[in-house]
């Protein structure tokens, strides 16, 4: 894991507790929320060309999903992760819940559940699943951009 990806991580971590700035909860909340909701929308349409916007070209991009096998690390990977993801799944449908936001103004970070469907392209039955997510934004400019999403489903 490259350090700067240790660094986001732990940062966000550390920071978790760490109160909102002076005037940055309510419009950058509203923000990360709609870069979230970009996320799920070009997830559950399939779209690569709105996936590679909502995530940082940033070589400590990182993505692990509940069927990974390995960690996903660089914007180039991680994009030909999904890109591999639309292929193998016809249809696709995965609807965010119980979502809490934290930023401290330059990281922003949210933590909630998935409630995911997929539909092998190659047929039979859709696989039906909860997942723990967490994702983690960098602000850039004024757009919240991904840098990092990580689903693991929850047990049984």
């Amino acid at each position: 894991m490259s350090s700067r990806l240790v660094g986001v991580v732990l940062g966000a971590c550390l920071l978790s507790a760490a109160p909102h700035p002076a005037g940055a909860a309510g419009t950058d909340d509203e923000a990360i929320m709609a870069a979230d909701r970009a996320f799920y929308e070009a997830f559950s349409s399939r779209d690569i060309a709105a996936m590679k916007a909502v995530w940082a070209d940033k070589a400590y991009a990182a993505n692990i999903g509940p069927r990974s096998k390995e960690v996903t690390i660089g914007y180039a990977s991680v994009l030909a992760y999904w890109s591999s993801t639309f292929e193998t799944f016809s249809k696709v449908s995965v609807a965010p819940s119980n979502m809490h936001v934290q930023s401290d103004g330059k990281l922003a970070w949210i933590v909630g559940n998935e409630t995911a469907e997929l539909q092998p392209a190659s047929g039979g039955n859709p696989l039906n699943f909860e997942t723990f997510v967490t994702q983690v934004f960098e602000k850039d400019g004024e757009r919240w951009l991904l840098v990092s999403h990580h689903a693991n489903a929850v047990p049984k």
